[in-house]
């Protein structure tokens, strides 16, 4: 609890993030209790946050599990357009297909990032096949990568796509698609819009909590206050030191400690195809994307003949931003898994 005498500092400065951190890793948390944890009111916790949804556009989500929703792990899809489409015509486009889940207009060696799922490899390749012969005329080069595992970070799935998941009852899709869209969503509405009971819409959530559909209540940031962002395909030929390496890099990124509304590194995954990693970060300006970006791990991965092809989003064209707060929990938990597996080799 903040001294007296700090508490106007510490309201300004501390309590917004701290909230927000908390929502980060549960967004039902309840604002009375992170009112007595922070040593505040309730009515101070609600006005900091009121702030800083309205500022930065917060958007409470889930993160789900992809496969225990009955879908296959999802596919990215970069592409570069020798001439560039529409972008109406591009948003209208994807607007209906419910397979693309996010869509982000880029600047450099990539123009367009799509994230697909719900299709099965056969059906992905007619699906890819009929989006190219749409697109034919813009002369489009589709590099795809199928993500395999996740170690920062999540890609938002839509409401229509849960919806269409064979794994749920329909109950369990009803309530799923709304705390997908809003996580916060109180229990009383819940009820309402499902047509349903508090004691069957309260059991519907701790069950796909225990088996692990629901993966966290959590929110993302929409509009955060580094407004640089970029996204890194990335490839490298693995030594018998790419544990170590690895190692290395993720103590380098838990490092700072930094009090802003998203980190540099937002979305860190490894997969299969054209690209051994991706990366999605925001950054300050082009100084600290220089710092912490590729020419970091060109320095960090250069043992294992690294190669980055990279663009500057310029735009969210479906889904959501994947920015948020990490508590670096996570990649602590992964540091701790490495240095334990790296000491009984």
């Amino acid at each position: 609890m903040p001294a007296r005498k700090d508490l106007q500092e510490y309201v300004k400065n501390e309590l917004p993030y701290a909230i927000l951190m908390k929502l980060y890793e549960n967004s039902r948390a309840s604002l009375q209790a992170m009112g007595r944890e922070f040593g505040v009111s309730y009515h101070t916790v609600a006005a900091a946050l009121q702030k800083m949804e309205e500022k930065y556009n917060i958007s409470y989500t889930l993160q789900l599990d992809e496969r225990k929703l009955g879908f296959t792990n999802g596919m990215m899809l970069m592409i570069k357009f020798e001439r560039m489409p529409d972008l109406s015509s591009l948003k209208e486009r994807l607007r209906g297909d419910i397979y693309v889940q996010d869509a982000y207009i880029g600047s450099g060696d990539f123009d367009l990032i799509l994230y697909v799922v719900g299709l099965e490899i056969v059906d992905f390749d007619k699906w890819r096949f009929k989006l190219e012969t749409d697109l034919f005329e813009y002369s489009p080069v589709v590099k795809f990568y199928l993500v395999d595992q996740i170690h920062l970070g999540f890609f938002p799935i839509s409401s229509e796509l849960i919806m269409e998941s064979t794994s749920l009852n329909p109950l369990e899709k009803k309530v799923l698609a709304l705390l997908n869209e809003n996580s916060r969503i109180k229990l009383t509405e819940l009820v309402k819009k499902t047509k349903s009971t508090q004691t069957k819409v309260l059991y519907t959530i701790r069950k796909m909590k225990k088996e692990g559909i629901i993966k966290k209540f959590t929110m993302l940031v929409q509009n955060p206050e580094k407004k640089l962002y970029m996204a890194y395909g990335m490839s490298h030929m693995p030594s018998r030191e790419h544990d170590k390496l690895l190692l290395q890099y993720l103590k380098l990124i838990v490092s700072e400690d930094l009090h802003e509304v998203s980190n540099d590194y937002s979305l860190i995954t490894d997969g299969i195809g054209h690209y051994g990693s991706f990366y999605i970060c925001n950054f300050k300006d082009s100084e600290e994307a220089q710092k912490h970006g590729p020419d970091m791990l060109y320095s960090l991965w250069a043992p294992e003949h690294f190669k980055a092809e990279k663009a500057i989003l310029t735009d969210l064209i479906k889904g959501k931003w994947p920015f948020h707060l990490e508590s670096y929990e996570t990649q602590k938990r992964y540091i701790k898994d490495i240095e334990s597996k790296l000491s009984h080799s």
